[in-house]
């Protein structure tokens, strides 16, 4: 069988199976030696049958029981890579985690020998090695003496071994070479009743432990010394791998799921649910699809509603639960990754980053929509998951449900494909004109006595200004204000910059306090009767508040980005989800004729998305057409390069049906980084021969300038 392989890279190459597997090997790893004697992880994309023409190398073996990736992800994905200007290995590879892609490397091991009649430095470096179990070739050659290490090989006292490494998960195990349990009692005859106590104990632990890890038996007692006597002794024998040997899946702490739930409609959105109403539509899902022995895919981008979700399902499921987030231990994580793949319905909760398991059967999926850049991938190739997780749905012919609190403009003009509902809850509003609510003393009265969340969009203290001399306090290394935190120090929210500078840089003055930021709201409540918690992002949290108040909120236009507006109108919209029926909902603000605040204030959703269509109409952006992103960053200042690169780029777009624009970006300085754009806006609709020349353009540009980053259809522009 011939295998079409891709790699980290981008690179494919064709390989040979040494026997054909007994399994179809499409997204399956497969690992692979180099002629570098460094070997690589590759997947599986193509098939071919072998007619024994042609030289071509041999894989070395597939690891692992199931494939990482399933196929139709596969398929998905190549119909993305113009649009996306990437290859199938980078893309496949940036939806599967970090310890996926292994290498190989040579390490150097002491034998199981005595050093007799070397001299010391050798033996000293020998029970060093020893201690170790392994040093990796390159670096043993270089960290210690040429001449012991010949010492070394000469007397036979090294080997070298060449492995595959998993990044961070190498585990040591132990096998039992002497099944004779009174062999093994004959040969430790001579031990202290202790160790034989120990030894006892051991041998009882691998009734029911058939390979433990070295962790396993120190939780139940057994000491490194005991472990290095039985494997002198030639009893244990330590296996290092690079993947746990994961015994065969059994269910341990389940219930019983009883489907009552009619099958979930085709295309579903539901627009500003509470977490219970949401909660129960998944329950309802997940037992569907484990009835028909399925797995359901729950997405959820945020880290306290995952935490939520993960508490209340595993209740229900127990380990038909399976979880992926990227703070779980490795070993669990990876356990995990293939315990999607287990041949029975489960209920996978996972993030948009790690949401391409390769699940056994999907039956259906959720999506938990965020308007925050989640479901953009921040590092190449940039993929839209989103738009990636409702085509598999669609591919796979899968019934697909999105929560949405509130939907993002792109997910609103999809909703005509949708079977929509939505809730509307009747709450008292009081909209607070004005720059400080504080001052007149209206709010702190509307506050007093209540039990209520109140929300700043905005870190710190406050900002710093000078009396004197008009100075706001800006960070050295950016274009961004610094702010006074709670413990005096001046933080950079963007560069994370820290100072204990208290007078103006400029004239010597004694700074003073400058606007509004969650640590200082906090100390004016202190002086309010009633039980508030101040926070600076509404979070789900599972509860409701009588009285929701988001002040200063006119700090989320703060800087200049095209979805800004957006931002604004969900922030505001998922502290009114938070607000109980019938509560007080409180927003202070600025700009009441801006079409989000008009939006919320009037209880008119479509307000905000018509007049928001509009206006990303009127300059052609998302969603109304492609945007690439040439980003330009430079260590000194330089707008004639910066100029001239986008002369280079109009010029080479000058025959296509194309919008270039040219601007410095709206943080200017950003890290000690100078950032200049160029926006490429290019018609939804065009010929795909006009997009191929466009990809060439861009990818040409790219790999001609190390200072520069292309982002097909980026989040942001900051």
């Amino acid at each position: 069988m011939l295998l079409k392989v891709v790699l980290p890279n981008g690179k494919s190459s064709l390989y040979r199976t040494m026997e054909e597997p007994e399994f179809n090997p499409l997204g399956y790893r497969v690992l692979i030696p180099l002629k570098s004697g460094k070997g690589a992880t590759g997947i599986v994309v193509k098939i071919y049958p072998d007619n024994g023409e042609g030289d071509l190398p041999y894989i070395d073996s597939f690891p692992d029981k199931y494939p990482v990736i399933n196929p139709p992800v596969i398929e998905l994905l190549k119909e993305l890579l113009l649009e996306y200007l990437t290859t199938l290995g980078e893309s496949i590879f940036s939806l599967l985690p970090p310890w996926a892609d292994w290498y190989q490397e040579t390490f150097v091991v002491a034998v199981d020998k005595n050093p007799v009649g070397v001299p010391k430095s050798v033996k000293l470096l020998f029970e060093e090695l020893k201690r170790k179990g392994k040093i990796p070739y390159e670096k043993f050659v270089k960290k210690f003496d040429p001449n012991v290490v010949k010492l070394l090989e000469k007397h036979h006292l090294i080997r070298f071994e060449t492995r595959w490494v998993a990044p961070k998960v190498e585990e040591e195990f132990y096998h039992l070479k002497v099944k004779d349990r009174e062999e093994i009692l004959k040969r430790v005859k001579r031990s202290s009743e202790k160790r034989k106590k120990e030894i006892l104990k051991l041998l009882n632990l691998f009734e029911y432990l058939d390979l433990p890890s070295k962790e396993e038996l120190k939780a139940e007692g057994i000491s490194n010394d005991t472990l290095r006597f039985l494997e002198k002794k030639g009893i244990l024998e330590r296996v290092i791998t690079t993947l746990p040997p994961f015994k065969d899946f059994r269910l341990q702490q389940t219930t019983e799921v009883r489907n009552i739930s009619p099958p979930p409609s085709e295309r579903s959105l539901y627009k500003n649910f509470p977490f219970e109403e949401r909660f129960n539509k998944v329950v309802e899902t997940a037992g569907w699809c484990i009835s028909q022995n399925r797995d359901l895919l729950l997405v959820v981008p945020d880290i306290n509603l995952f935490n939520l979700y993960r508490e209340k399902l595993y209740s229900l499921f127990g380990d038909r639960l399976v979880v992926y987030h990227h703070t779980l231990p490795q070993r669990e994580a990876i356990k995990n990754w293939f315990w999607a793949a287990e041949p029975f319905g489960k209920v996978i909760l996972t993030t948009p980053s790690r949401a391409f398991l390769p699940l056994f059967n999907l039956g259906a999926v959720i999506l938990e929509d965020e308007f925050s850049a989640s479901y953009k991938q921040w590092r190449s190739p940039y993929l839209n998951l989103k738009r990636l997780l409702l085509n598999y749905a669609k591919l796979l012919k899968v019934p697909v449900a999105v929560f949405s609190n509130p939907p993002s403009l792109e997910m609103f003009f999809l909703s005509s494909n949708f079977k929509v509902q939505n809730r509307e809850r009747k709450l008292q509003k009081v909209i607070l004109n004005s720059k400080d609510p504080f001052k007149e003393g209206y709010l702190l009265e509307l506050l007093r006595g209540r039990e209520a969340l109140i929300l700043v969009p905005k870190k710190g203290y406050s900002n710093l200004y000078c009396k004197r001399c008009g100075t706001i306090l800006e960070c050295p290394h950016c274009e961004a204000f610094l702010y006074r935190d709670i413990d005096d120090l001046v933080k950079c929210p963007v560069c994370n910059y820290k100072s204990e500078i208290n007078e103006c840089p400029r004239c010597g003055e004694q700074l003073m306090p400058f606007g509004y930021g969650v640590e200082r709201v906090k100390e004016i409540l202190q002086t309010v009767e009633g039980n508030f918690e101040v926070s600076t992002h509404p979070k789900e949290i599972g509860r409701k508040f009588s009285t929701v108040a988001v002040l200063f909120a006119d700090n989320l236009l703060s800087l200049p980005d095209f979805r800004k507006g957006e931002e604004l109108f969900a922030y505001l919209k998922k502290a009114e989800n938070l607000t109980a029926e019938g509560g007080l909902f409180i927003l202070h603000t600025n700009l009441t004729d801006h079409h989000a605040i008009q939006a919320v204030a009037e209880n008119n959703d479509n307000l905000f998305y018509e007049m928001e269509a509009e206006y990303r109409k009127a300059i052609n952006l998302p969603p109304f057409s492609r945007l690439y992103l040439i980003a330009v960053n430079l260590k000194e200042e330089n707008e004639n390069l910066a100029r001239k690169l986008f002369k280079e780029v109009k010029t080479e777009l000058f025959n296509l049906p194309v919008e270039v624009d040219f601007s410095k970006a709206p943080t200017f300085k950003l890290k000690e980084n100078y950032r200049y754009q160029i926006l490429v806006k290019v018609p939804l609709k065009v010929e795909r021969e006009v997009l191929k020349k466009l990809v060439e353009v861009l990818r040409g540009i790219k790999n001609r300038y190390k200072f520069v980053r292309v982002i097909p259809n980026p989040r942001s522009l900051l």
